[in-house]
């Protein structure tokens, strides 16, 4: 019996590579010919009637309408979203269960020691379907009108002055720490449970400020009871136009912004990928998705899968450096 040539085995081992890839493909392609097969679940780890909720419902909808399946909105709500995102885990990576993904993905894997996944390993961006900025809100009593404003009353009283979170670990807790940091300001974070009690301190005076999200402020900021001091976008708000963004006030690095997107299990073909962010796009560009966001205090987005995950990968990076350094840790 002849043995092959050690050339021989290279042309071998070479062409068998490139039909095991070729078959690969062909089979992500046929998926996604057939996909979706049947009715699709996206997952919202947070509880029924919020922006998540909200969000999420809109989607559905629509996407229920470009692929022609249902798609059944499945509130899994609980630590900080982490039971949301392991109940996607637990499903099969065909495109058939999503989940309404929020920069707390990007926060759990510094924020929880113990946690079962990391978010840049264990899942796929889709698209990102909106975005809403942070605000720096303070009473309209206030004696001031721009953040420098703040900035020289903090530095007149060095950690003493009170400024709301919406827990510990939360995005307006972060943010808060942020300023502290490219203001060189010192403050003290006082934790409420969610945004709706952090506003009404601002508004009875037991905290001087909150970093809040447009999408929690909006109401409060539109009825004149609270004002902005900025806004951490690049251009100032169609809505707010008198509130200049930080950058305008001479404060660098905090254009932040909260988001919701979609994201599937990591191993989901890419053709099926392709496929939801198209469909994903469909609906973030239409008119009424668009209209809707505004409402809520958020623009529409979308874009490509793969600036999706440029955007989750560095808010990961991010918010882990900041955490790091405050030694922030949730149990």
């Amino acid at each position: 019996m002849n043995l092959p040539t050690p050339q021989e085995t290279t042309m071998l081992s070479r062409r068998e590579l490139l039909i095991s890839a070729t078959a690969l493909a062909a089979t992500g392609v046929g998926r996604a010919q057939t996909y979706p097969s049947r009715p699709i679940t996206m997952i919202v780890p947070f509880s029924p009637g919020g922006a998540a909720d909200i969000t999420a419902r809109a989607i559905s909808t629509g996407l229920a309408e470009v692929l022609g399946q249902p798609v059944v909105v499945d509130n899994k709500p609980g630590a900080s979203g982490i039971i949301g995102a392991e109940a996607v885990l637990a499903r099969p990576a065909d495109g058939h269960t999503l989940l309404l993904a929020s920069n707390s993905v990007t926060t759990g894997k510094w924020l929880y020691p113990r946690i079962s996944f990391d978010v840049l390993k264990d899942f796929r961006g889709i698209g990102m379907a909106l975005k809403s900025p942070y605000m720096a809100v303070v009473a309209d009593s206030f004696r001031g009108h721009g953040i420098q404003d703040l900035v020289r009353w903090v530095n007149e009283r060095p950690g003493s002055i009170n400024y709301a979170t919406a827990g510990s670990g939360t995005g307006p807790h972060l943010f808060g720490e942020i300023f502290q940091r490219q203001t060189g300001t010192s403050m003290v974070g006082v934790p409420y449970k969610g945004s709706a009690p952090a506003l009404a301190a601002v508004l009875s005076g037991e905290v001087s400020v909150y970093f809040d999200i447009l999408m929690s402020s909006k109401g409060l900021l539109a009825s004149g009871r609270l004002k902005s001091l900025a806004v951490s976008r690049a251009e100032r708000l169609a809505q707010f136009p008198a509130v200049a963004t930080f950058a305008e006030q001479g404060i660098a690095g905090l254009e932040l912004y909260s988001w919701f997107g979609v994201v599937a299990k990591a191993g989901t073909p890419g053709p099926i990928v392709q496929r939801l962010n198209e469909a994903l796009n469909q609906i973030v560009q239409d008119r009424r998705f668009s209209a809707r966001a505004v409402e809520l205090g958020a623009t529409s987005v979308g874009g490509s899968a793969e600036a999706f995950q440029a955007v989750i990968e560095r808010d990961t990076a991010l918010w882990g450096q900041v955490i790091r350094e405050k030694n922030i840790r949730l149990e």
